[in-house]
């Protein structure tokens, strides 16, 4: 206890340099629990699922020569077939897309985002909890739906919400549960969930061929229940049977020829960090995850160095102390003991410290919002946090402490009284070793933070090959107002600053895109001329779009000619193309060649080609891509689009007024909602530019470490060359001078840092610039990235160190040499 009652004493005495020590220190400490919080998110997607071990999703694989497709979808029926194929599968459970939909409440109309269909098997599968209703019934009647808290909450305020109607354009739902919030570590996210029979209610049963025909067809997400440690190869080994049975069939009566497909089982906590297929959902990145694990190991290890340095530095001017408390008959077991306390009290002192930063971080700031994450500081239900912070605060203690305690106490007592103990020539190269790793360290988050913003910028300003900017993009809400499409695009151009209207499927909120899709871009099985005008099949991006689309995006037509709304043939036989199919398929002349859906009884021919066109994010290349002009006649009755209007420049805000007031008339039973398309463009690089705050953020954090640490070398470095300096002023030197002359050494290390920072930097974004298809010329942005790295550092550490250098060249000289 009198240790650590001295240690309080000796931190109190030096104020500064425990300062120093213990904010920097709590700094790396804070950074490592956020970082250790966010981690462990990441690793623990959908764990907390009682049988996640248990749940696999259903992928499909299909083969159609000359090239495979994935998608993370299934078919609507094989869950089910398999079920009843193999013993083994204890249950399974399907989400549909149910988009976006209007629930009136009273004269109340309130949107809701993130519904889903769902069997009634999923509340026995995945872990909910209940605040009200039955999980064993809720989702077994037609026209059921369980909400989340925050949903019911949104939707009927403080009213009691179960049994309540929800009444749609459609039908009306019944509320017969509501369920907790879902944590934030999950895939598959949702708000509200209605009963899978409500879609298949009033619809005759399928026969078993009806079903084997939809087996090619993928719409949902399904999920198999297994037995605990079950070797999934049995099912692969068992599927070419039920492919051979159901699937094989319509592949011979089709003429598909080699066609096949295969399931793909995959664990559910392996989804997040799983293979990007098409139509996944939102999924993590495995190397962002362990990069910031890195950068945060890296922090810490930065603080430590901090502290180890200044530690090391001050011990030798306690020499003294030790050859006193020697000849008072102190052990050297008890110096070593004393000295280890003061650095444990010290390193604890830190972590009090660091937990009240990231409290203040995690509740008072937004965090949260900038990491994508609900993080919770709770120590008492998260041991690894616990003891990880606790553990990791001793290793500090313990290792910083160890130099002085071994070294100062086996200082002899003479040599200690004499004041004779010098830092040796090992000890400086040490301290010289770790502030060039610091700013290795430091130079090269930098430089990484400004080549990543670099790249982002270059996705932001790149020409995607169609006009995304003012373009506002407004959902039809139901079939009487698309009936109307041409009179409402009439009175609207009647608006002088709107150049242009069209409409697409798709596109927005409710839409099918997924993921990094911005047109609506839907995969599709096609027809095309081959060789020798031979119809081949694959699989292509294609498009559905309405009148004037190509005009009013923008885009280029460079062979051919556009839909001519005067020619029926065109809009019932025709398509357009991109230029990605004219080069994949290698023809002289595309005009009048076959690229028509599977299945269809007339052929569509080629009428015009236009230049390619980004219809997903900068991560993936051009794809091959046709384009079809919907026919009225032939939409269902839940077929909507979307309208497109192009808005001079300038002129958004009064005409935004405008489409409000007139689709208020036009549409008085709905609220006009609206997205603009560039909006949307820069959601897909949402993600990166979170990665990319959070990395500069991090290089911020590192620098501030750095110039804590250099600032206490400085101070050191610059009270034991006292002497030196009165001598240099006596004999001439100027102020500028000797503060050059402290700051050189400093400089050489920060050079050296620089020097091996740029090339680790740059090896380091080329890999991760590797998941863009299209990326900026990493080979001329990093010298101007390097160059203002280095800049900022050498800037930084000099007016760290001039704080204590100016101020010991200005003092008198006398004061210095008085008792020379």
């Amino acid at each position: 206890m009198k240790n650590f009652y001295y240690a309080i004493r000796v931190l109190l005495r030096n104020k500064f340099y425990s300062f120093l020590n213990i904010f920097g220190l709590a700094i790396g400490l804070a950074v490592a629990i956020i970082i250790l919080l966010y981690v462990q998110s990441d690793l623990n997607f959908d764990k907390h699922h009682l049988k996640y071990d248990q749940i696999y999703r259903i992928e499909s694989k299909f083969r159609i020569p000359p090239k495979d497709d994935e998608f993370a979808l299934s078919s609507m029926v094989i869950a089910e077939m398999m079920k009843e194929e193999y013993a083994e599968i204890q249950n399974f459970a399907r989400f549909l897309g149910a988009g976006r939909q209007l629930f009136r409440i009273g004269d109340k109309n309130i949107y809701q985002d993130n519904l889903y269909y769902a069997d009634s098997s999923v509340f026995s599968m995945f872990t909910h909890d209940f605040i009200e209703g039955n999980p064993k019934a809720a989702l077994v009647e037609p026209y059921s739906i369980v909400l989340t808290e925050t949903a019911a909450k949104r939707i009927f305020g403080n009213i009691d919400a179960l049994g309540q109607l929800l009444e749609t354009d459609s039908q009306n739902l019944k509320v017969t549960g509501v369920i907790k919030d879902l944590p934030d570590n999950v895939h598959l996210t949702f708000e509200g969930l209605i009963s899978f029979s409500t879609v298949t209610s009033g619809q005759p049963i399928l026969t078993s061929q009806q079903k084997a025909n939809q087996l090619w067809n993928v719409s949902l997400y399904s999920y198999l229940l297994l037995p605990k440690n079950y070797d999934v190869t049995n099912i692969y080994n068992k599927f070419p049977e039920f492919f051979e049975k159901y699937m094989q069939p319509l592949v011979l009566q089709a003429g598909l020829g080699d066609a096949g497909f295969s399931p793909r089982l995959v664990p559910l906590t392996d989804i997040h960090f799983g293979s990007k297929v098409q139509y996944d959902l939102p999924t993590g990145n495995k190397a962002y995850t362990w990069a910031f694990t890195a950068i945060g190991i890296f922090i810490l290890l930065l603080a430590s160095i901090n502290y180890m340095n200044l530690a090391t530095a001050r011990a030798t001017n306690r020499s003294k102390e030790v050859g006193v408390r020697k000849v008072l008959g102190s052990s050297k077991a008890k110096l070593r003991s004393q000295f280890l306390s003061e650095s444990v009290v010290i390193t604890f002192l830190s972590l009090l410290l660091a937990i009240l930063i990231v409290n203040l971080l995690i509740y008072g700031t937004n965090l949260n919002g900038l990491l994508d994450k609900d993080l919770h500081l709770n120590f008492l239900e998260n041991p690894l946090l616990l003891f990880g912070s606790l553990g990791v605060a001793i290793i500090i203690g313990v290792f910083s402490g160890i130099y002085p305690a071994f070294y100062l106490s086996a200082i002899s007592v003479l040599a200690a009284m004499k004041g004779s103990v010098r830092t040796g020539p090992k000890s400086v190269f040490l301290r010289k070793v770790l502030v060039s790793f610091q700013f290795f360290i430091s130079i090269g988050v930098v430089i990484a933070t400004l080549l990543m913003n670099d790249q982002i910028s270059f996705m932001r300003n790149k020409d995607l090959g169609f006009n995304k900017d003012n373009v506002v993009l407004i959902p039809l809400q139901d079939t009487t107002i698309r009936n109307r499409m041409e009179f409402i695009k009439a009175e609207l151009m009647q608006q002088p600053n709107i150049l242009g209207i069209t409409d697409a499927f798709g596109i927005g909120r409710g839409g099918e895109n997924v993921g990094n899709n911005l047109l609506g871009a839907s995969r599709n099985l096609l027809s095309i001329s081959g060789n020798n005008d031979a119809l081949t099949q694959d699989t292509y991006n294609v498009l559905t779009v309405g009148k004037n689309y190509f005009e009013t995006l923008g885009i280029e037509i460079v062979q051919g000619r556009d839909f001519n709304e005067n020619m029926a043939t065109d809009i019932s036989q025709g398509v357009i193309i991109n230029q990605a199919v004219v080069d994949i398929m290698g023809w002289d002349d595309p005009i009048g060649k076959i690229v028509s859906p599977v299945g269809l009884p007339e052929p569509r021919k080629v009428i015009g080609v236009v230049k390619d066109f980004n219809a997903f994010s900068l991560h993936v290349k051009v794809e091959p891509t046709a384009i079809f002009r919907y026919q009225s006649e032939n939409l269902g009755p839940q077929g909507l689009p979307t309208l497109m209007v192009h808005i001079s420049d300038g002129t958004v805000s009064s005409t935004m007024q405008f489409l409000e007031n007139k689709f208020t008339e036009l549409d008085p039973n709905h609220p006009f909602e609206y997205e603009f398309l560039d909006q949307q463009a820069e959601e897909m690089y949402r993600g990166d530019e979170r990665q990319s705050k959070m990395t500069g953020i991090l290089s911020y954090i590192c620098i501030l470490i750095s110039c804590l640490g250099l600032l206490g070398l400085a101070s050191f470095t610059t009270a034991t060359r006292i002497k030196e300096i009165g001598v240099r002023k006596v004999l001439g030197a100027t102020v500028p001078q000797l503060v050059f002359m402290i700051f050189k050494d400093i400089m050489i290390l920060v050079i050296i840092g620089f020097v091996l920072a740029t090339p680790a930097a740059y090896l380091l974004v080329n890999d991760w610039l590797e998941v863009f298809a299209y990326r900026m010329n990493l080979q001329q942005v990093i010298l101007a990235a390097a160059a203002i790295s280095g800049a900022v550092a050498l800037l930084i550490s000099f007016l760290t160190v001039s704080f204590h250098s100016f101020r010991a060249a200005r003092q008198n000289p006398v004061k210095a040499l008085r008792y020379e």
